[in-house]
């Protein structure tokens, strides 16, 4: 069954930091959640050249925890770890694709991997959430994915 994307992006842009780094929900249901960045220009590149590496880690996290509302648990995050595998680049769409593996009452896990628009596996993260309730779309009526 396929979450309702609309409800889930506008989720996302409810959180003022995913709205400032304008992360999209481009695909949800339970067995994968997918989403996109746009990672135009250099704004977000380090001393390096290449994308900070924050941008990934607080893209997974977003990831996972809109998984979670897909099946209806508000979250809080416990733990996440990520493995950085190769650099991102400016002007590239980042994608992040996630799955939860452990649906349970008071602890979900969650596992996402990041790509760029030419298939190139950026990097892994996994994390660990406390399940706090319901998840309430807009702060209101709760629903159950």
């Amino acid at each position: 069954m396929e979450a309702d994307i609309q409800a889930l992006d506008d989720e996302l842009q409810r959180n003022p930091f995913d709205q400032f780094m304008d992360f999209h929900v481009i695909a949800a249901d339970k067995q994968l959640t997918v989403l996109e960045f746009q990672n135009k220009g250099t704004k977000w590149d380090n001393p390096n050249g290449t994308l900070y590496g924050g941008v990934l880690y607080s893209m997974s996290a977003s990831a996972m925890e809109t998984a979670c509302a897909v099946y209806g648990k508000a979250v809080l995050t416990l733990d996440l770890s990520m493995n950085f595998l190769r650099p991102a680049f400016s002007n590239t769409v980042i994608r992040a694709e996630t799955r939860v593996i452990h649906n349970g009452h008071t602890t979900m896990v969650a596992l996402c991997d990041l790509y760029d628009n030419n298939d190139r596996y950026l990097a892994h993260g996994k994390g660990t959430f406390f399940v706090t309730g319901p998840y309430a779309f807009g702060g209101g009526e709760e629903h159950d994915r």
